[in-house]
């Protein structure tokens, strides 16, 4: 019979799985997202539902005058939050992420 005890390593990559919060399509705006040919690097607020807000290098893959398409590595792959276009700034590649 195993063990029914919970590693702080398991309760914390359960947690880091929760995927971010997203903006919903009624709050986009009423001009249509622009798709970028090449994905820009940028720095990210992304909220999420069971933690504060972190800042994250992420990558723009499109955008409008109000919100901004992510790419939010992670283990795994990435996730595809949508956020405000004020919680998004430029980022070089080569800072220090």
């Amino acid at each position: 019979m195993g063990s029914t005890r919970v590693s702080d390593e398991m309760v914390a990559r359960v947690l880091a799985s929760i995927a971010p919060c997203t903006l919903q399509p009624e709050t986009w705006g009423a001009r249509p997202i622009e798709w970028y040919s090449r994905k820009r690097p940028v720095w990210a607020w992304v909220t999420w539902p069971n933690r504060a807000a972190t800042r994250e290098p992420a990558w723009a893959t499109g955008g409008n005058d109000r919100v901004v398409m992510l790419e939010v590595p992670c283990e795994g792959g990435h996730w595809a939050p949508v956020v405000w276009r004020n919680a998004v700034s430029v980022r070089r590649v080569d800072e220090a992420a």
